[in-house]
Parts: structure tokens; sequence; C-alpha cells
């Protein structure tokens, strides 16, 4: 069992608590696993900006992502991940323009035992790059189906409805990438859950757009 693992070497061990598309299995290393919970002092917003595909020209755009903000009153569903320290590195480049934080484990709320001795990390976006998604830079619905897959999977459908009231920015520009996905850990959706997402986007108040729009 990997809570044993972890009992035996803590040391060799990290965890980072994740809010969007690292509550996806499909998206993250086989050797890492996650306890689902409830982290208090945080809101999570769509407010990240990103290239697409590592592109570093500003004029043609890019992509929104998941940020969260410290705020007192507000609490958000995710997974503290458990992972080899020594992945550490490849985290900190998946999560690039992101900060990674210590935050204080008496703040995650959890049903499972969380073994002790274990640096415990948050990803925050960089002020630079926290902008509200807008045309140049929509919220691609290939992450967007990554992300709420994963809570559907972890959380249930109550769950999936709690990320989407908790989540600031719906509002926004979404660019229907689903049959050409744009994002590089994009996963494979039954039909229920494709009708299942469009309808609480469409309830949400999203923008969908089509490539070139």
């Amino acid at each position: 069992m990997p809570i044993k693992k972890i009992l035996n070497d803590p040391e060799q061990w990290v965890a980072y608590f994740g809010y969007g598309s690292l509550v996806n299995d499909r998206t993250r290393n086989l050797e890492s696993f996650g306890l689902a919970g409830r982290l208090q002092g945080f809101r999570r917003q769509w407010r990240m900006r990103s290239k697409i595909g590592g592109n570093a020209n500003p004029a043609q755009g890019g992509a929104t992502s998941l940020n969260v903000i410290k705020d007192a009153d507000s609490a958000i569903d995710g997974l503290l991940i458990f992972d080899h320290k020594d992945h550490l590195p490849l985290v900190d480049q998946r999560e690039r323009n992101y900060r990674r934080i210590a935050f204080d484990l008496a703040e995650f709320e959890t049903s499972f035992d969380i073994p002790h001795g274990v640096e415990t990390y948050i990803y925050l976006g960089e002020p630079d790059y926290r902008h509200w998604a807008q045309e140049a830079y929509p919220v691609l619905q290939s992450y967007c189906d990554a992300v709420m897959q994963g809570f559907l999977e972890k959380f249930g459908h109550d769950g999936l409805e709690r990320f989407m009231a908790e989540s600031d920015g719906w509002q926004r520009p979404l660019l229907q990438d689903r049959g050409d996905p744009l994002y590089p850990r994009a996963v494979v959706l039954t039909q229920s859950e494709k009708d299942l997402f469009d309808q609480l986007l469409v309830n949400a108040g999203a923008h969908p757009r089509t490539h070139g729009r």
C-alpha cells in the first residue's frame, strides 16, 4: 500500500496540493497518488495565463488555466498528492510560472490518515501571469475536460458542482478544442461525461468559441 512506503521512508517523499488538472490521475506520473480532501484558506480562479506548446511569442496568444489565491474565508477541494521527492523538479517544470510554497497541513481536512514528516506544498501563480481569460488567452475545453473528469471521479457529481461554484471566472472565452486538443495531457471522455460537462459549462455562463473565431 502506498502509505506504508511513505511511513518507511518519509524523507524520500513530498506532497503537493492539486486543485486543477492534477486532480485527474491520468495527467500525472503513475507512481504518484492522492488523498482527497479540502484545503482552507484558498480560493480558485480561472486566472493563470500561459503559452500553448511552449510558445514564447506573446503576439500569438496562449491559454488561461486555474490558479488559487489566499483567502481566509474560502476553502477548495483537491488532492494532496504524494510523489517521490526526485520527481519534484519535473512537477516544477510542469507548473512553470507558478511559485511552489509550503502550507500548513493542519489546514487540510481529509478522512484519510496522513503520514507525518513529508514536506507539503501548493503552487500559486506568479503575479505577472495572473490575468483573467480573454479572446487571445481563452480557457481550453480540453484542459477543462481533464479537470472536470478528475473532480467527478474523486468527489462525485456533488463535488463537481461544488468545483464549478467555488471557481471564479467561468464567464470568459472557452475554446472548443476537444476534437483537436491543445492541452498536452488531454483525456478521453465518455459521451455521458461530455454531455454533463457541456451542460455545466453552459449553466456557468462560459462563452464557447471555435478555432479562429
